[in-house]
């Protein structure tokens, strides 16, 4: 008597799926391979220059003084943008930028790219509508201090007497 192997359609799906997995990573081998011939011949990647530019502007356009620190970069030439040049990847530079009738923007510029920054300027009187703003607290009169003088027709009483306690004596000394 002769026996007929079991076919299971999982094992014949799982070989199935092998010998795709194995085709696309030959495939994949191969173009690797074309693509490292091809970058051999061809010239190499151009290098990324030293420097980065970072242009400043504000908006609504207007002149405004631009800071790093207590270092002065410049005048923001309206309309153009002001753009600085800095050494790449030497660390970002906290920039305060502040025009005439508006508040001053304390914002930061990072010097791995050449960048933009656009400042939005805000008017003193719109303040409140800056993410993070704080209603200014009115000061009570008093804060729970008394006051200098009684009020009228209020007079103050005898001060109390010292509640007497243990009197302090010599000191035994051994």
């Amino acid at each position: 008597m002769r026996r007929e192997p079991v076919r299971c359609a999982n094992t014949s799906l799982a070989v199935l799926v092998g010998v795709a997995m194995l085709m696309v990573s030959l495939g994949g081998r191969a173009a690797n391979k074309a693509d490292a011939a091809k970058a051999a011949t061809d010239e190499p990647a151009p290098a990324k220059p030293e420097t980065v530019h970072i242009s400043v502007l504000t908006v609504p356009p207007r002149k405004a003084q631009v800071r790093w620190g207590k270092k002065l970069l410049g005048t923001i030439p309206v309309p153009r943008a002001l753009v600085v040049e800095r050494p790449r990847d030497s660390g970002p530079m906290d920039l305060v930028i502040r025009a005439g009738g508006f508040l001053p923007v304390h914002t930061r510029a990072y010097t791995f790219s050449d960048s933009l920054v656009a400042a939005k300027l805000t008017p003193p009187a719109e303040k409140s509508t800056i993410f993070g703003y704080k209603q200014e607290i009115t000061p009570v009169p008093d804060a729970g201090v008394p006051p200098a003088e009684p009020p009228p027709g209020l007079t103050p009483g005898p001060m109390p007497a010292p509640m007497p306690g243990p009197t302090p004596g010599p000191t035994p000394s051994q």
